[in-house]
C-alpha cells in the first residue's frame, strides 16, 4: 500500500510518499520551479538584491544580503564596521522573525493538541502574547534598519542608502529589554515539550568565517561550496536534493548549535532532529541578546554612513565573479554571480538551506519508520509530518 500525505503547517507545498510494504518514505516537493537564477542573468548587479528577496517572504533579508555580499566579493568591496554591525542586527531580527513564526504557529500545535496556530490564543494565552511580543520586536529591528519589515529597501552594495538614527536605535534597545522575557519564555516552553524519541546519525554543517565546518571534524572553503555541495535531481521532486561531500547533512539552528562552543546548547539531543525546534527557541534568545549587544555598540560609536566603493576597476576586467554566503534562519545560503565589464550578471547560482536539508529529512523519515514500526500507520504518518515540520523546510526557497 502506498500513500501520499500532503504536509500542512510548512512554508510551501510538499507531501510524504510512503510505501508501507517497503517501509520507505520519500519527500515530494510539489511546487513548480521558479527559475530565479535565469531571471537574474542579463540584469545588473545593482538589481540582484532587489530581485532575490522575492524568492521568499519568510527570509527575504537573507537573500538580500547574500546577493549584496556576492557583488561586493566580485567587486573587491570591503564594507565599513557600521555596515557590518547593521547587517548583523538585521539578521538577528530576521532569525527571530522566522523562528518564532515557525515555533508558535506551525510546530507547537502538534504538541499542545490544537489543529492550527490561530487556536493558540484560546489554548495558551500567555504563549500567544509572547509570540506577539517577539513579532513586534523582530519586525521593529528589521524595519528600523532595513526600511520595512519585509523586503528591505535601505541596503545597497557597499553599505546602506540610509542608516538608522541613534534615537531609533535607543528605542529598539528599550524594546529588546522589555521583550527579553518573551525570548526566555520560549526556551522554557520548548524545553518542556515531549519530543518523539528518534535517534539518527546526523552530520551538521554550518558556516564560520570563510569556511564550511562539519560536526564530523571536516571543513572546506566557502569558495569551493559548489564542489562540496552537490545537487541531485529526483524524478519525484521539483526541488534538487543537496549533499555535502556526497553525504546527507542537516543545516539550520540545530546544526549551528552543534558546531558552536557554548554552554547554552545544553539539553539538546543532537541525534534527534525533533530537537531542531528547541534549538530554534535557544537561538531566539541568543539572537535577542546579540541584537541588544550590537545596538549598545552602535550607540557608543560614531556611525559611518559611507557606502564603500570598489577597490578594482571593473571596466578593465572581462568578467569577475563573487560568492555571498550567509547563515539564513534555516541554514547556510549561497549566492554566486558572474558579472561582465558592464556590470551585468552573466551567470547566477543559488543553493538554499532547504535544498541541503531534503536528503537529511528523507534519511530521518526512514529512520522514524524503522524505529516506530510498532505504531499504527496513522500514528506513523502523523509523526512523519511532525518530523518534516521540525526541519522547518522552506519549499518556496527550495524551488527558487
Amino acid at each position: 500500500m502506498i500513500s501520499n500525505e500532503y504536509i500542512a503547517k510548512i512554508e510551501g507545498h510538499g507531501a510524504i510518499h510512503v510505501d508501507w510494504d517497503k517501509n520507505e518514505a520519500k519527500l515530494k516537493v510539489l511546487e513548480g520551479e521558479r527559475l530565479f537564477e535565469g531571471m537574474l542573468e542579463g540584469r545588473t548587479a545593482e538589481e540582484s538584491h532587489w530581485i532575490t528577496p522575492r524568492i521568499c517572504g519568510v527570509c527575504p533579508i537573507s537573500h538580500n544580503l547574500a546577493s549584496v555580499m556576492a557583488c561586493e566579493n566580485a567587486f573587491g568591496i570591503t564594507p565599513n564596521e557600521t555596515t557590518v554591525l547593521l547587517r548583523k542586527l538585521m539578521m538577528a531580527g530576521q532569525i527571530i522573525q522566522s523562528h518564532f513564526l515557525h515555533l508558535f504557529f506551525l510546530a507547537l500545535p502538534d504538541y499542545i493538541g490544537i489543529d492550527r496556530g490561530t487556536e493558540l490564543r484560546e489554548k495558551n494565552k500567555k504563549a500567544f502574547q509572547m509570540a506577539l511580543d517577539l513579532k513586534e520586536i523582530s519586525d521593529a529591528i528589521v524595519q528600523t534598519v532595513g526600511g520595512r519589515n519585509i523586503h528591505p529597501t535601505t541596503t545597497t552594495i557597499g553599505g546602506f542608502h540610509k542608516i538608522p538614527s541613534k534615537k531609533s536605535l535607543s528605542d529598539l534597545l528599550e524594546g529588546l529589554k522589555r521583550t527579553r522575557k518573551a525570548a526566555e519564555y520560549t526556551v522554557k516552553l520548548f524545553e518542556n515539550l515531549n519530543y518523539p524519541q528518534l535517534k539518527v546519525d546526523l552530520e551538521f554543517i554550518s558556516q564560520k568565517d570563510d569556511k564550511i565546518i562539519s560536526s564530523k571534524g571536516e571543513e572546506s572553503l566557502i569558495k569551493d561550496y559548489k564542489k562540496d555541495i552537490e545537487e541531485e535531481i529526483k524524478d519525484y521532486s521539483t526541488a534538487k536534493f543537496g549533499r555535502y561531500k556526497k553525504r546527507e547533512v542537516m543545516v539550520g539552528a540545530l546544526a549551528r548549535l552543534a558546531n558552536l562552543d557554548t554552554e547554552k546548547k545544553s539539553g539538546l539531543d543532537f541525534q534527534n532532529p525533533f530537537h531542531n525546534n528547541l534549538a530554534q527557541a535557544i537561538e531566539i534568545l541568543l539572537y535577542h541578546d546579540q541584537a541588544q549587544e550590537i545596538i549598545e555598540k552602535l550607540l557608543k560609536m560614531e556611525m559611518d554612513p559611507t557606502i564603500a566603493k570598489p577597490t578594482l576597476n571593473i571596466e578593465s576586467a572581462s568578467e569577475t565573479k563573487g560568492i555571498g554566503a550567509i547563515e539564513a534562519p534555516r541554514g547556510g545560503l549561497y549566492h554566486e554571480f558572474h558579472i561582465n565589464n558592464k556590470g551585468v550578471i552573466t551567470y547566477a547560482n543559488i543553493i538554499t538551506p532547504t535544498v541541503q536539508n531534503l536528503t537529511s529529512i528523507e534519511k530521518s523519515a526512514n529512520a522514524l519508520l524503522e524505529q516506530f514500526k510498532n505504531k499504527t500507520n496513522p500514528e506513523k504518518k502523523h509523526l512523519l509530518e511532525m518530523l518534516v515540520r521540525a526541519y522547518d523546510p522552506c519549499i518556496t526557497c527550495s524551488v527558487h
